[in-house]
């Protein structure tokens, strides 16, 4: 009996190994890298650790990639020669009839759209023949594609970013897929002063049931213009940066705030578009958004929004204000809202609306004022002396152009950008404290002294007058003169870049 037992006892260590090594293979093979598409005009290099195309997580990997179809847009240019660099310095060499056909012809061979599944299935859906349309519904249900049945904003996501945010992008974009648009299926455009990759396209599209378009930045919109003194800005960001400015050395931070300033809106492809709605990488969103922003904003008569509220940091724009005050006095500007942004003493109290997070009307960033604006603006040279930031100049525009009811605040709307929070008062609802999920511990940035949203509960409409403009400005020439008089020589000299084209 015990040689039986044993051997019962063998046979059953045997099938057990057996099983085990079937299941647990000896040895793990990594998934090969899909080779880069053929279909793409221009041919590069696979992307390196070394070359910074690779997040850190792929230094020694290549993902593979999907191979979902990017197709050219319908109505742009198709064909292209094989030397783009070449084709596209001999677009910008030759006279267009308008700026904006200058921009497609240089652009067209750098923009690639892949049509979502979403868009698709809701064609098919809507399908006389009843097979195709149960197969479609089948499929969304299968896919988690929400139909969407009401008729929506004629609105985009609006991404400014590089290559080398990928995998920060697509967190975000997952995120925001799943918080709210779903359910909505609006489409994004990608933007970059430099092609985007193929692997960034593909995984981007994959990440989406929606219409996705990447797309080139003109030269125009991403340059030193003509009256900027190169070596005069160069020695500016590095008196900036030696101060220890944040960004205060970085000229390619510059075009960025430019662009977002006065430029981006004039891009090619949303100029029939009406509203955007910015997203950048890397941030969070807490809260399911179980309504529709951009229709919310066009019902109520509203042209600009924000999450958050707060000071700018000074040394970034030291004289932004003055410069604001002089146009407010050359074009006889009054308003109801720029009080907001007032201290005191008739200065700029340095609150402005963090402009990472902003869903706006392109058509109110069109107009004729906010152009005259932003033209002002762009030749005092601040954007390039200084480090003026697209939040204060949206935000100052918003004070001079807008009323207080044609700005609202996303109170239900969760953001997380870098270290700073908004998370609404979920225990003033029920249904908000369901659909949100904040994390634990994390400041509410609303509660932080540096906060501008309590003044902004709190602020009634007050007139803006050109008095109060007059007022203001004899009030900085005195401030200047005290300032001048009592600062020390050795501050002087520091701060001379500073005011490097003010005349002080």
């Amino acid at each position: 009996m015990l040689a039986i037992a044993l051997f019962y006892m063998f046979c059953i260590v045997l099938i057990s190994k057996s099983a085990i090594q079937q299941r647990i293979p000896s040895k793990t093979t990594m998934p090969q890298p899909t080779q880069e598409s053929d279909d793409f005009a221009w041919k590069r290099p696979a992307p390196t650790a070394a070359s910074g195309g690779l997040n850190p997580s792929e230094k020694d990997r290549q993902r593979p990639l999907p191979k979902l179809p990017l197709t050219r847009l319908p109505g742009w240019p198709t064909e292209f020669p094989e030397n783009l660099t070449e084709h596209r310095e001999q677009v910008l060499q030759r006279h267009w009839p308008t700026l904006h056909d200058k921009h497609v012809a240089e652009i067209a061979p750098f923009v690639w759209h892949h049509r979502g599944i979403a868009e698709e299935l809701q064609e098919k859906a809507q399908s006389p023949d009843r097979e195709e349309s149960e197969w479609a519904y089948r499929e969304m249900a299968r896919l988690g594609v929400v139909p969407y049945y009401g008729e929506r904003a004629n609105a985009s996501f609006v991404v400014l970013i590089r290559n080398r945010e990928l995998d920060e992008f697509r967190t975000s974009m997952r995120q925001l897929e799943d918080r709210f648009n779903r359910k909505y299926h609006y489409p994004y455009l990608f933007l970059n002063d430099e092609p985007f990759s193929d692997e960034f396209m593909q995984m981007v599209a994959a990440s989406t049931t929606s219409n996705v378009t990447f797309a080139l930045i003109p030269r125009d919109h991403w340059s030193l213009p003509d009256f900027i003194d190169e070596q005069r800005a160069e020695r500016a960001r590095k008196q900036m940066a030696a101060n220890n400015v944040i960004y205060g050395g970085s000229l390619s931070y510059r075009h960025m705030c430019r662009f977002n300033s006065g430029f981006f809106y004039k891009h090619p492809l949303l100029r029939n578009v009406d509203w955007y709605w910015r997203v950048e990488p890397g941030v969070d969103f807490y809260c399911d958004i179980d309504y529709d922003p951009f229709k919310y904003m066009a019902e109520n008569g509203k042209l600009y929004s924000f999450v958050i509220a707060l000071k700018e940091l000074e040394a970034t724009v030291p004289t932004l204000w003055e410069h604001t005050l002089k146009y407010m006095k050359e074009r006889n500007v009054t308003s109801e809202l720029l009080q907001y942004f007032v201290g005191r003493t008739g200065n700029y109290n340095l609150c402005h609306f963090w402009s990472n997070f902003e869903i706006a009307s392109l058509n109110w960033l069109r107009t004729p004022e906010y152009q005259s604006y932003f033209e002002y603006l762009d030749q005092a040279q601040g954007f390039f002396m200084e480090r003026w930031g697209d939040a204060p100049v949206h935000s100052l525009a918003a004070g001079l152009l807008l009323r207080r009811d044609q700005v609202h605040f996303f109170d239900d709307i969760a953001y997380r950008h870098a270290e700073i929070t908004h998370c609404p008062d979920t225990t003033s609802s029920v249904e908000l404290g369901l659909k949100c999920q904040c994390p634990l511990g994390v400041d509410n940035f609303d509660n932080h002294s540096d906060s501008c949203l309590p003044a902004w509960k709190s602020y009634e409409p007050n007139t803006w007058s050109l008095k109060d403009t007059e007022e203001a400005l004899r009030l900085m020439r005195l401030r200047k003169i005290r300032f001048m008089n009592q600062e020390p020589r050795i501050v002087a000299d520091r701060r001379r870049w500073y005011d490097v084209f003010a005349g002080i």
